[in-house]
């Protein structure tokens, strides 16, 4: 299943679009209240998620983002005839379908983890048209699209056969993309912009009839590059606002501008701000003008620029990262790193992050390992067999060490701080082992910056969790950068 999950994941190369130049990420201050994301479908709809939630909610997580398949839900998804009965209704879908979901939303209910939904392909055949070939999202029916969607906001509504509220939604999984949208580009017009476009509208008007005007909407889950036939997100989203590379509204009839209707109830943007091939480092450029990863993420402040200037947005939404990751070797003989640059680059997208203060949200894609291929995306904090690399302790408590003078400017989060600060032991590493050089405060969501004497070794935290056990981040070195 992980095979599909991210097509983007070999070398992406491509034409791209060069209206949008190459701006710096750097934020006028930090974002002090950095949200953490985690996805991992396999494992979290296993049906049995309770295991894991509790290994996630240590970890400090407090959103896990699931992808809500068409396909698994709808009934009789491989025929061309569209079935009877009414769509709308959650009790015309198996209660097997729904079981994953119910113990997803149930099991982060209780503890208290928010659940983002994105309802998404792969389309059902009687919902797609009609000679979709290879792909199976072709042109996805946005009248069928919110009849599944109003089924499951239904179900989610806080007033269905006891099941918690889901509260925070997006729309479709990197429509950008040609194996989630098709065809993408017809004629030189950026056809998969209005395909989206029209399954945004068909959401959100589920969305509104079902009681949830009021909950978090996230337009986007854009990928950040393009390949082949698919769209980089610059294209792509100028498409969607329709407008042009300066702002102003275009009225293309062939991507259906000439019925545009401003995004009013969008909450935020959801982004997946990986590298080509999920590897490091973090802040590796990308090669495409139109691609939008970590180190260039100043081009997706300035589409959402334009398509605020346009009218197609509110202006400065607020960015969300709802999935990120980096591959290593092993298991991933092709794209992967090492399992410590994995751990080392992590923290570095971390602390890019929080120093954007635009960026609400990180992400981490993959808990575990896929045990079947090791060809596939492997971005987990764990092996197959439950190894945990250094990311694991990484993810826990991130840390950055940057060179200032004399001094190493140490950030860390302690990322389960429970809403409390903090008190961590500093550690310094010059050649003899780690000796306990002074300690440190966190903010109440778990951050802190510390400047210490000398430039030379490595440094870590210490801190003791709740469960009375000293847990240490990964070391860091000024070289790090």
């Amino acid at each position: 299943m992980r095979t599909i999950l991210n097509p983007f994941r070999v070398l992406l190369a491509g034409a791209l679009l060069s209206a949008v130049g190459v701006l710096a990420a750097p934020a006028a201050q930090a974002n002090t209240t950095q949200e953490s994301v985690f996805q991992d479908d396999t494992v979290l709809l296993s049906g049995n998620p309770g295991p894991y939630l509790d290994q996630l909610k240590s970890l400090g997580v407090n959103t896990v983002h699931t992808l809500v398949f068409w396909n698994r839900l709808a009934p009789n998804p491989d025929s061309k005839t569209k079935p009877s009965g009414n769509l709308s209704d959650p009790n015309t879908y198996s209660a097997a379908a729904w079981a994953q979901y119910d113990a997803l939303v149930q099991g982060a209910a209780a503890r208290g983890i928010t659940v983002q939904m994105t309802p998404t392909g792969f389309t059902p055949r009687w919902a797609a048209c009609k000679n979709p070939g290879k792909y199976r999202n072709c042109q996805p029916s946005a009248s069928a699209y919110q009849a599944f969607v109003t089924a499951i906001a239904t179900r989610y509504s806080g007033s269905f056969n006891g099941l918690p509220k889901v509260s925070r939604w997006s729309f479709w999984n990197e429509p950008n993309q040609i194996a989630w949208i098709s065809p993408q580009v017809s004629h030189g017009q950026v056809v998969s912009a209005m395909y989206y476009r029209n399954l945004v509208y068909a959401g959100l008007a589920a969305l509104k009839k079902t009681g949830h005007s009021h909950d978090k909407v996230l337009l986007g889950e854009t990928s950040p590059t393009a390949r082949g036939n698919s769209t980089d997100p610059t294209r792509f989203l100028l498409a969607v606002f329709c407008v042009d590379s300066r702002g102003h509204h275009v009225s293309t009839k062939a991507i259906g501008c000439n019925k545009f209707k401003r995004f009013s109830a969008i909450s935020g943007f959801a982004h997946h701000p990986y590298n080509t091939s999920a590897i490091g480092p973090a802040l590796r450029k990308p090669r495409g003008k139109g691609d939008i990863t970590l180190a260039v993420l100043g081009r997706l402040n300035k589409v959402l620029a334009l398509g605020a200037k346009g009218r197609a947005i509110k202006r400065n939404l607020p960015i969300y990262f709802t999935e990120y990751g980096i591959q290593t070797n092993p298991p991933n003989p092709q794209y992967g790193v090492s399992p410590v640059k994995q751990a080392m680059w992590l923290n570095q997208a971390d602390y890019t992050a929080y120093k954007n203060r635009t960026v609400k949200s990180v992400s981490q894609y993959e808990l575990i390992d896929d045990p079947n291929n090791p060809d596939v995306f492997q971005t987990g904090l764990e092996l197959s067999n439950g190894t945990p690399k250094p990311s694991l302790d990484a993810y826990r408590l991130p840390i950055w060490v940057t060179r200032k003078g004399s001094k190493s400017s140490i950030w860390l989060w302690v990322r389960p701080n429970g809403g409390r600060s903090q008190t961590v032991q500093i550690q310094h590493d010059t050649g003899g082992g780690f000796q306990t050089v002074g300690t440190a405060t966190t903010n109440s969501h778990g951050f802190a910056t510390v400047s210490e004497s000398g430039t030379s070794g490595t440094w870590r935290i210490a801190w003791v969790g709740p469960d009375g056990v000293t847990y240490f981040s990964r070391a860091g070195s000024v070289n790090d950068r």
